[in-house]
Order: C-alpha cells, then structure tokens, then sequence
C-alpha cells in the first residue's frame, strides 16, 4: 500500500505540472532565466535587467544556490520545459523528503500513507509545490534540519544550515527555528542542548561570507527579510497576495486537513496520559510558529503545510502508540472497518474538490501565463536590444526578464529593492501605473529615459485611459489581458 501511495503520489505531481503548458507563477521564468545568466557569465555578474533597483549597483543572487541546480535544466532548448522538468525534480524531492520523515518519526506505521494523501490534498500547496520557485527546495531542507536538530547533530545542522544561507535570504529564520526546537525539548525533557544554536549560528555566518555576492546578500536579507515583513504587517507597501492573510472559510476549504487535525488533536489531548515524544514536540513547537504567523501572511501556510502534517502525524502516532495500550482500546473489527470507510469517503470528496480546484487554477495560469509568454516574444520582435521597458505591475518582469532578456525593466522580484533605492521614484513609478499622474508621457520620457511600456488590464485601467486619450502614445500590441505602447 504505502509503495502504490508513494509512486501514485509522484505521478499526481508530475501530471499536476503538465496540467499547464506553462510554467506555474511568475518567478519560474526569472529562476530559469537567472540559472542561464550564472552558466553564460559566471556568478557574478551586472544585473542591469531591473534598472531602477538596487539590483543595479548592489545585486546579490538571494536563491544562488537554487538556480545552480537548474542550470543543467537549462541546456534543453526549451526554457518553458526546463521549468517544468525542474520544478517536478524538486516536488518530488520534497515529497519524498516528507515520507522520510514519516517513516523516521511516526511510530504508527499505518497512518504514514494517509499522510502521504494529505500532502496532496489542497490545490493551493499543490500549485505552489508545483512552481518553479527556490520555496520548494526550501521546504525540504528545513525538513532536514528539523531531523538533525531532533537528532542533535551539529555537523549535519552547520553544513544544512551553510547550504541553506546560501539557498535562500530566510535563512536566518533558522536560528530562531532553533531556539524553539530546544526549547520544546527543555520544557519535555529539561534538557537543552546549546550546541545545536552554536552550530546553527556558525552556519550562517560560513553561508553569508562565501555567498559570491557578499557584502550585497547582508542588503538583500535587510530589505527582504527585515523590512518586506514589517510593510506586510502595516499594509504600506504594494507586495504580492502571498505576504496577507486569506480569510477563515479560504482556509478551511484549502487546507481542510490542517483544521481537522487540529480539532482531533485537542480531542485526543484530553485522553492523553503519558508525555509525548521529544521529538514530537520538536515538530509541534516549529509548526506552531508557522501557524500562529498564518494568520498574518498566507506564505507562512504554504511554508508551513509539511511541518504541520508532520507534527500532527508524529503526535497521533504517539497516541496510538498509547491508546493501544490501555483496555477500552476497541478490538472490534467492525469498528475499524466503518472507520476506513469514513475515512475513505472523506478523503475522495475532499481529493475530487482539490482537483476541480486545480484545474481551475491550472486553467488560469495557462491563459495568464500564455499572455506574457506571448507578449515577452512579440517585444522580442519588434523593441530595439537594450531598450528600458515600463511594465504596470512590478510582478510583470519577472515573466519579460525570463522571456526577452534582451530588454531592461524597472524592478524584479519584490517592489522593495526599488522603493529602498530611492522612494520618490517608485511612488511616481506608481502614480503613472495607477493613472495618477497628471503628465506620464513627461514622467516616462524625462524622470525614467523610456521609450516602451507594458500596462496589464487588470487593475491600471485609468493608465490606459490616459494612453488612449494622449495623441503621444502610441498603441503597438494589444489583446484582451494587455497592451504595449510607444511615446512618439
């Protein structure tokens, strides 16, 4: 059973990504593009494609380390394949990352493949595993070093933590991951063990000092670690869906299992006698921390999904272990039987629900994704080479960096390296997207040297607006999601 779930589990991930013929999100087309940057011109290079950012002066690589494992993905002639075949490689490591854990600290051995099924069980996490973005391989390191932490290996914890730093800017989240893993452990055992933070600290400072881009990777973590959570928390700054909360209902229906193991473990606690497992409470106190920080930002839930399978899995396993222990543990057949059969039932309404969702958003990203693609080759075609394009949203060049590198755009990745570089530049770069601004032809020809733009038809109608009606733009392209102009 547990090898039909586990080979049926990495069909579903490899047949979830080919359900687009597109690369899932926006950052893939970046990520491929970057990995192709590093093997044509070396780590170190002028990232002169986001112009108006620190990207310009001061760039560091804040996912290095993942876009060097994409670069053997880049020598297929296809760059759309190689983010999909990438992408499917590092679900799969995560996935089977996930079971490993599993089977290393879930002491009943039988709920290991109803976990697996979990996994796969909200169409959210499944897109967002399904993107071609470093958070994938980051999942499955904090994996990882959750196990060496339990296990308290300070080798293993250094040289996971060295790779993570230079993985991703979140690394030093680690620390603090740390410190709550040793304190559950303390408050179970009374045992705190301080060698496992000395490892971890030494790890990062090893990671920061030989990322190729030191002293700028210090900057990145500054701006993206520091300063985008603060303006997530205050609303003052336009970031990505990922960095608010979804409300109660959204949760509840996309990640059901997460609330209905919430609710069986408070049942079950009441029954609970002896002490859980250390290691059990090392999962729990780690996840706790992304739960709580779910209710600030969506991003901690997707992060978060695993760990807080894993600390369910692990508890429950313990109560089993328990439960079985004591006389009023049913031995009826019967019962058993009625309950896989619930089980069953539950799992196939909430599996056909997750995959209608699924192919909705599948649906979305092909047409979404499809635009840019198309939009991305025809600027290609028709813009002079070097050319600083505007695009509307700061998101935009993520899919035109990825697809015609041969322009320059205005930022990338996050609104947070331009606004950082100099904030009256990005708050009248805003003003001209929204419509805003009494002049944008003056504005785009004098404040940013441009000659072309993109503007989406999402949410910058009243710019478009202002293109329609100033005899000095002119319209080049234009389909039902976007358009592309030129200042006379």
């Amino acid at each position: 059973t547990l090898t039909v779930v586990l080979l049926l589990g990495m069909a579903v991930l490899v047949a979830a990504q080919f359900a687009t013929p597109t690369i899932f999100g926006a950052d893939g087309y970046l990520h491929v593009r970057m990995a192709q940057f590093i093997r044509q011109l070396g780590p170190r290079y002028d990232f002169h494609w986001a112009r108006f950012s620190t990207f310009s002066r001061n760039f560091a690589d804040k996912d290095f380390l993942y876009h060097l494992s994409l670069i053997p993905f880049t020598f297929l002639p296809n760059m759309i394949m190689a983010g999909k075949y990438s992408a499917c490689v590092w679900a799969i490591f995560l996935y089977l990352t996930f079971f490993w854990m599993l089977w290393r600290y879930c002491r009943a051995r039988l709920f290991i493949p109803v976990f697996l099924v979990m996994f796969l069980g909200s169409a959210p996490f499944v897109q967002a595993i399904s993107q071609t973005r470093n958070m994938v391989m980051v999942m499955g390191l904090t994996l990882l070093f959750i196990h060496f932490l339990i296990q308290s290996k300070p080798w293993p914890l250094f040289v996971i933590t060295v790779v993570y730093a230079l993985a991703h800017v979140s690394s030093p989240y680690l620390l603090v991951f740390a410190g709550l893993g040793e304190g559950a452990r303390f408050l179970n055992s009374g045992e705190f063990r301080w060698r496992s933070l000395v490892s971890v600290a030494a790890g990062l400072i090893l990671g920061f000092l030989v990322h190729p881009h030191f002293p700028n990777n210090l900057l990145v973590f500054y701006l993206n670690g520091i300063l985008v959570p603060i303006f997530a928390l205050k609303w003052g700054l336009e970031l990505g869906a990922e960095f608010f909360p979804i409300n109660t209902r959204d949760f509840a229906l996309d990640y059901p299992f997460i609330l209905l193991g919430l609710f069986l473990l408070l049942l079950l606690g009441a029954t609970q006698k002896k002490r859980i497992s250390a290691s059990t409470s090392i999962w729990m106190a780690v996840s706790a921390f992304f739960f709580a920080f779910s209710f600030f930002s969506q991003r901690y839930i997707t992060h978060g999904y695993p760990l807080m399978l894993l600390a369910l899995a692990t508890y429950f396993g313990d109560w089993w272990q328990e439960a079985r222990e004591t006389p009023r543990f049913p031995k009826s057949k019967g019962i058993w039987a009625g309950l896989g059969v619930g089980l069953l039932a539950l799992f196939i309404l909430l599996g056909w629900r997750a995959t209608r969702d699924f192919r909705k958003l599948a649906q979305v990203e092909a047409v979404y994704n499809g635009h840019f693609e198309s939009v991305g080759a025809w600027m290609a075609k028709n813009i002079p080479a070097g050319e600083t394009v505007f695009h509307s949203n700061w998101s935009d060049s993520q899919y035109l960096i990825g697809v015609n590198p041969q322009n320059d755009y205005f930022v990338t990745l996050d609104p947070i390296y331009m606004y950082y570089w100099n904030p009256q530049k990005y708050n009248l770069y805003r003003d001209i997207a929204f419509g805003r601004s009494q002049d944008p032809y003056a504005a785009l020809k004098e404040e940013f040297q441009t000659q072309y733009g993109y503007v989406g038809k999402n949410y910058f109608s009243g710019f478009i607006q202002q293109i329609r009606q100033d005899s000095r733009f002119q319209v080049m392209a234009e389909d039902g999601l976007g358009l592309v102009f030129k200042l006379k």
